[in-house]
């Protein structure tokens, strides 16, 4: 992995790989956790972390194969609270580093994660809509 600012993050993480192995590790601390899986609970785990790497490696200059909904339409309809959004955020550190992303690369992917949280974070289920009409909207109680 090369630090080259001028090179885009997604080859100075070292490609589709680096994104892969951080979103396994990442992956299975949210099917463990009590609160999050369960917004996971009718979402295969392959196919979800196939879809987040392919968006991060999108959005960090690689590839454009990512077809998939956008997090702000994906997540509309679900009850993200500020304190949920953080546990996760912890979470993706902590793959990070267990992937062995360097410090400063893994810095600017957090970066990246962290622009999402004003417009994902809602204060009450009322800013929820659903995506479809016959959408429910997902508010799921903190179990830990």
């Amino acid at each position: 992995m090369m630090d080259d600012p001028a090179r885009p993050l997604y080859e100075r993480l070292g490609g589709h790989a680096t994104i892969e192995r951080v979103h396994e590790v990442f992956y299975e601390k949210v099917y463990r956790h009590p609160w999050l899986r369960q917004f996971f609970a009718d979402i295969d785990r392959k196919t979800i972390e196939t879809q987040q790497t392919d968006f991060m490696a999108q959005a960090m200059g690689g590839p454009a194969r990512y077809c998939g909904k956008f997090p702000i339409p994906a997540h509309k309809h679900m009850f993200i609270t500020a304190e949920l959004f953080e546990i996760r955020h912890v979470m993706l550190e902590d793959s990070l580093r267990e992937a062995g992303v360097p410090e400063a690369l893994a810095a600017q992917w957090l970066g990246i994660d962290a622009a999402f949280k004003a417009r994902l974070v809602k204060q009450s289920p009322s800013e929820c809509e659903g995506r479809f009409r016959t959408d429910p909207i997902i508010v799921i109680p903190k179990t830990c």
